[in-house]
């Protein structure tokens, strides 16, 4: 059966945070199960991969796991497999295929499967099989990631797609084109302010991103999504079928009941099937896109989180801990009540980097020390500080910070992702095996870091081409080559006694 879905344009993928192995078991912890693996060997599935951006990252941020990444568009996989070659990646591999033609028993069984950012668009039949076949790939205690556009919060989204897909099917080019020529006759009506954008405050918002979007990369998103939207309840039953039990929410804040305390859902719901309740928070907190956590032959953990996480590794990241960045979260989500002063004061005492085993037990200490009771809350405050990303699991133990006299980057993905993306002005992510993620690092800390490891700061000048005109100097007027040059290394001893540390801590940097 060939695919109808749009492949005559390619689009940039983005990295998908909330599918990595880390992120993963960090949600499955917060739900009350056993996390899955994050460190060693694993076996990650990445369906409907586009090109490769999310797995190549993964791939050398975990280099003992192995990584497959299937995706129906060639021109993807094309660029995707490029990218691991010249980054020499040899645990990752790219296969061109369509869903339908997956053989399972071609594959040695997976830890992990995601499917992100195309369930939604995927016709019936695919939509049916993809729970049949993730049963076949995976491990008998495998892992199953899912996003899909979820009712009620897609309503005014995908009413918007329909008349945008209707539009487009009255003329003829390329998707982008077809994409193009649709938009324009919305575009009138959007800046009157005409009824439907002006009662739909969702679609108005979404319909001027897509105006300032690439027209390819909207393409893909726009012109495939299904108008038939579904709730949540459907999805979960349907995966219960086939034998997949619901986990959690990759979306952290979703798992912690006392941060959906303020929306006063009925207490009755807990009686309710987790399809019904699922559904009932969808409603609450007008859910637009569910990121949802599926599992195999599984079943809640009878142990406590802090006993879940005892041997896994965690980190602070700089500023998590600063009177300010809390007062924010804490603004954001109500329900962290025990994001204190004097509980940020212990855990500033406990250190920022180790096992969670002993943050529990040094921060059980020093409160028994200063306050003579026991401490009694410990799990209710790690569970607030993972699910507010205040504190983070780690792949690795996070190294303290030192002073190095040089610097170089180890990984050869990295040194291609910094050379290849010198030139784009907004943030741009490199990979860190710490963390088993990614780092964003806008362009002047990426100029800093081409600096910082021997690189020639005239070809970066060079590089940055059309962006040269964003840098001025303290006279207001535009830089030329040698001020840049002057500017950058004049700041760079700042950037290596502030930034570059971190980056070490990370794995992104190291010494010598």
């Amino acid at each position: 059966m060939k695919s109808d879905y749009t492949q005559d344009v390619t689009f940039n993928s983005d990295f998908g945070a909330l599918q990595t192995p880390v992120h993963l078991a960090t949600a499955m912890a917060l739900s009350g199960w056993e996390p899955g693996k994050i460190k060693g060997h694993f076996r990650y599935l990445d369906l409907a991969c586009g090109n490769g951006h999310t797995l190549t990252l993964l791939a050398d941020a975990h280099p003992k796991a192995e990584f497959v990444g299937i995706d129906i568009n060639p021109q993807h996989i094309e660029q995707a497999q490029k990218v691991a070659n010249e980054a020499e990646l040899t645990n990752v591999t790219f296969i061109c295929a369509d869903l339908m033609t997956l053989n399972a028993s071609e594959f040695p069984p997976f830890d992990y499967c995601a499917i992100s950012g195309i369930y939604s668009w995927l016709d019936d039949t695919r939509q049916a099989y993809i729970f049949q076949i993730i049963d076949d790939l995976l491990t008998d205690e495998g892992v199953f990631y899912l996003d899909y556009c979820a009712l009620p919060g897609i309503t005014q989204t995908a009413t918007l797609y329909s008349m945008v897909q209707q539009f487009a099917d009255q003329y003829q080019g390329s998707s982008a084109q077809r994409l193009t020529a649709a938009t324009q006759l919305l575009i009138p009506l959007h800046k009157a302010k005409t009824p439907f954008f002006q009662y739909n405050q969702q679609a108005a918002e979404r319909f001027s991103r897509m105006l300032s979007n690439p027209a390819e990369d909207e393409a893909h998103e726009v012109l495939n999504l299904k108008p038939n939207a579904v709730w949540s309840k459907e999805i979960i039953e349907k995966a219960q079928d086939e034998g997949f039990t619901f986990v959690g929410s990759a979306g952290l804040h979703h798992n912690v009941p006392d941060f959906s305390a303020h929306l006063t859902l009925p207490e009755a719901a807990k009686s309710l099937p987790v399809s019904c309740q699922q559904m009932l928070q969808d409603v609450a907190w007008n859910v637009t896109q569910r990121k949802d956590i599926y599992c195999k032959n599984r079943v809640p953990s009878s142990r406590s989180l802090s006993e879940r996480l005892h041997d896994v590794d965690f980190y602070f990241p700089p500023g998590s801990l600063n009177e300010q960045m809390i007062s924010a979260i804490t603004r954001q989500f109500p329900g962290a009540r025990l994001l204190n002063k004097p509980n940020i004061e212990n855990l500033l005492q406990c250190g920022v980097t180790g096992t969670v085993g002993e943050l529990s037990r040094t921060f059980c200490q020093l409160y028994q020390q200063k306050y003579h009771r026991h401490c009694d809350f410990f799990d209710a405050l790690l569970e607030q500080l993972l699910a507010t990303r205040v504190m983070s699991l780690a792949v690795v133990q996070v190294p303290v910070k030192g002073n190095c006299a040089s610097f170089s980057l180890p990984s050869a993905l990295n040194r291609l992702l910094l050379k290849q993306d010198l030139h784009m002005e907004f943030g741009r992510p490199l990979s860190s095996p710490v963390t088993g993620t990614r780092l964003v690092l806008p362009i002047k800390d990426r100029l800093y870091l081409w600096a910082l490891t021997g690189n020639d700061l005239y070809s970066a000048w060079e590089n940055l081409g059309q962006l040269q005109g964003i840098f001025f100097g303290p006279d207001g007027k535009k830089l030329n080559a040698d001020q840049f040059v002057q500017i950058i290394q004049s700041s760079l001893p700042a950037f290596k006694s502030r930034i570059a540390p971190e980056l070490v801590r990370l794995g992104i940097l190291q010494c010598g």
